[in-house]
């Protein structure tokens, strides 16, 4: 790809906040690392420090509901054909279905829009689904540059406005919510609603203190543990090298298994060493005491919105989360006006590869009643069935 139209650093960012600097290495946290949290599953031996916020349902003590999960299997076909549309001079890969007002979905790390395969047909019926690939993920072009967050907000403008969407509704998850709410909050007029899980916004970020947010939100202690590795000597031979976030990263934080043929969606994209460097940048650019300051700006700027906003909101969570804790939820209802909120059940981080039906009829329901033209359409032609594998048996079926 050429680099002439590459979107100029920080285009949607005003002048006085400093960009990354993306010659040189990440910074490097050293002493206290390891009292902040454990290795992965730490919150799942804790009980939550605010126990009157605890839903009884979200302790997961049901071994029998956490061992079928486990084994739990789910379409991994993606049944979408794939378009392409010139950003900056990056071919951007996009799914594109359906009539209506826009309904597009954002995905984080280390992921792609295959991501939503099983949650896109309930929002059919509602509307055009809209879910692109970003730069250097899934089907898009790899940059021959290196790719920050500022970089990912200006190729997500433009194509929105390469496709001339209106009056849109954001379906986000993990970094998706930094840029979907970043875009929403400078662009009120032209988004009409917005769901998502795993959310990285108020009131636990940005994290200004990351020790003492440690220790004040036990819960969150693992990811804030996840950012610090990220910023320690020898991560980067763990990204490029070992491909770690996607062969370790993407299993530890699902709850169910997931099977070889779905890993292989996600290891498509980054088969190559040299594909995998956006992964990096990805916790790098978490703002931690500030040393990413255009994430902190964007986080302050629509936490902000989100405190004003009239908008309808919905939020799926599952327990215990990483993103997301029962905290944050029960704040955001608190503080949001016109939100709504819905629980899956045992879920980590990647929600979406283990409770894509309920997932999908949540955040369709709350479209139905709050944003479709026509609220008596209901989902008729997506049910169960539609959620499982085409050559699954039962046993004692016969077939």
């Amino acid at each position: 790809m050429s680099n002439d139209k590459l979107p100029p650093p920080g285009k949607a960012f005003p002048s006085h906040v400093p960009m990354p600097d993306k010659t040189k290495p990440s910074p490097e946290y050293k002493g206290w690392g390891e009292d902040v949290g454990g290795a992965d599953g730490y919150i799942m031996k804790h009980r939550s420090p605010h126990p009157e916020l605890q839903h009884t349902e979200m302790l997961p003590t049901d071994a029998a509901q956490l061992w079928d999960l486990a084994l739990k299997q789910i379409p991994w076909e993606f049944p979408y054909e794939r378009k392409m549309v010139d950003v900056y001079g990056c071919n951007m890969a996009y799914v594109d279905e359906g009539e209506g007002d826009p309904i597009v979905f954002i995905h984080g790390a280390p992921e792609s829009s295959y991501i939503w395969r099983n949650i896109m047909p309930f929002l059919k019926p509602y509307g055009r689904i809209i879910a692109p690939d970003l730069p250097g993920h899934g089907h898009s072009d790899k940059p021959d540059m290196t790719i920050r967050f500022p970089d990912y907000v200006n190729y997500v403008d433009g194509f929105i406005e390469k496709l001339n969407l209106k009056n849109m509704t954001l379906v986000m998850h993990d970094w998706g919510t930094i840029i979907g709410s970043y875009y929403a909050s400078r662009h009120p007029d032209n988004v009409q609603g917005v769901a998502f899980m795993e959310a990285l916004m108020c009131p636990f970020y940005p994290i200004t203190d990351p020790k003492a947010a440690a220790k004040e939100r036990p819960g969150k202690a693992s990811a804030i543990h996840h950012y610090l590795i990220w910023r320690q000597t020898g991560t980067w031979d763990l990204t490029i090298n070992q491909n770690f976030w996607v062969e370790k990263i993407l299993q530890e934080h699902t709850v169910r298994k997931i099977d070889e043929r779905t890993m292989d969606y996600y290891r498509d994209p980054f088969r190559k060493a040299e594909w995998r460097e956006p992964l990096y940048w990805w916790a790098v650019d978490i703002s931690l005491d500030g040393d990413a300051p255009a994430t902190e700006y964007a986080m302050n700027h629509y936490n902000e919105w989100y405190l004003k906003k009239t908008i309808p909101s919905m939020e799926v969570y599952g327990f215990p989360g990483e993103g997301t804790n029962e905290y944050d939820v029960r704040w955001r209802v608190e503080n949001f006006k016109n939100h709504e909120t819905a629980f899956m059940g045992p879920g980590l981080h990647f929600v979406q590869e283990d409770h894509p039906e309920i997932i999908g009829r949540a955040i369709a329901d709350w479209y139905r009643r709050n944003l479709a033209p026509k609220s008596n359409v209901w989902m008729t032609d997506v049910g169960p069935a539609d959620m499982l594998p085409k050559n699954l048996k039962f046993p004692g079926s016969g077939e």
